[in-house]
């Protein structure tokens, strides 16, 4: 049986590989004309990703501490500590027992249970036309973490329907249409290698992978070789090479201070990690960067780089991580990276 993973383009609510994409491996990429870059500023995206500076007052590396207060007064935060939000109008579990209720009035659904072991968690059965029924999880903390904890103006009940969506595209099978099909970076699913014949994941480097994804109007699909019918893979992929140079037309970079610089892609952040799979990316890094970069992969809508010639440059890409790990919403790798000879590779700290 083929999972795959729905994962929304504006609130990513899938925090841990609901619905799981397949795996396996993938032609490189090849290389195509180069993108143009929109240097715009980036204060609100960061100011969603950092916490106070009283976090870090512990800090025994002065440098490490004079970035930190850097990057707050760049997203103009207070240096002392201060609550990011009131307490949030309902609990985790109650946001998931909204999601749940909501899931009933569709038909394809044919069971939601909760998990009695994490009150963000739903395991979801669905019909799939007369094939093996599609089953898997619905986590809500990333939902839940944008409507309470990350200051994001999110409509509740748009955000839920956006979830229920995003999971329901997985059996209503949306069209693979070429323009819309990208290769991206994700979490790599320890122990959930799925036979070569049906997988499209390639392995990348430490944690992560590559894998195929369809843009929808609610989510990001991960596609199977099923979905591809009579198209090949290497066909897919350059479509998909193509596609992710376009949308780099809308990137943002924001140059935090002269050791480190933030990207996302304008209107559509979930696609972002897949810029790194581009030698017009890398090319960007070097001009800034001529000594080389340390590149954080710390969440599923940013892509940080970190000159390696600055000082304490492992110890900051290090906290920086950690930030957002400790935070749970939208986490993606904790390893951090650099690329050697084309490839990416994790860095021993």
């Amino acid at each position: 049986m083929q999972e795959r993973t729905p994962e929304t383009r504006r609130v990513n609510p899938v925090r841990r590989n609901a619905l799981r994409p397949a795996a396996g491996p993938l032609p490189p990429l090849s290389p195509a004309p180069e993108a143009r870059m929109r240097i715009v500023n980036l204060s609100a995206g960061l100011a969603l990703i950092l916490t106070p500076a009283a976090v870090y007052a512990d800090t025994t590396h002065q440098g490490n501490a004079d970035m930190f207060k850097t990057l707050l007064s760049k997203i103009g935060l207070r240096s002392e500590a201060q609550p990011i939000s009131a307490a949030a109008p309902e609990t985790l579990a109650q946001l998931r027992d909204a999601v749940a209720a909501r899931l009933h009035g569709e038909p394809e659904v044919e069971e939601v249970a909760i998990d009695p072991g994490d009150p963000a968690v739903l395991r979801v059965r669905l019909a799939n036309g007369g094939s093996e029924a599609v089953t898997g999880t619905i986590d809500v903390t990333n939902v839940y973490g944008r409507l309470y904890t990350l200051r994001n103006d999110l409509d509740r009940e748009a955000a839920i329907e956006n979830l229920v969506q995003s999971v329901l595209v997985t059996v209503r099978r949306p069209e693979l249409d070429l323009q819309h099909v990208f290769a991206n970076i994700r979490f790599r699913q320890p122990g959930n290698e799925q036979d070569a014949a049906t997988s499209l994941v390639e392995e990348l480097a430490g944690d992560v992978a590559i894998v195929l994804q369809l843009d929808t109007p609610q989510s990001l699909v991960g596609l199977s070789r099923a979905d591809l019918g009579e198209r090949s893979v290497a066909e897919i992929r350059q479509a998909a090479q193509g596609n992710i140079l376009r949308e780099m037309s809308k990137l943002q970079e924001e140059r935090v201070n002269d050791h480190m610089i933030a990207y996302r892609i304008d209107d559509n952040p979930p696609l972002t990690p897949a810029i790194v799979l581009t030698d017009e990316f890398w090319a960007m890094v070097d001009q800034n960067f001529p000594d080389g970069a340390f590149l954080i992969l710390r969440q599923r809508d940013e892509v940080a780089v970190i000159d390696r010639k600055a000082p304490s440059a492992l110890i900051a890409a290090r906290q920086l991580i950690d930030m957002a790990k400790n935070r749970g919403v939208d986490f993606l790798s904790d390893r951090i990276f650099e690329r050697r000879d084309g490839r990416l590779v994790t860095v021993t700290e």
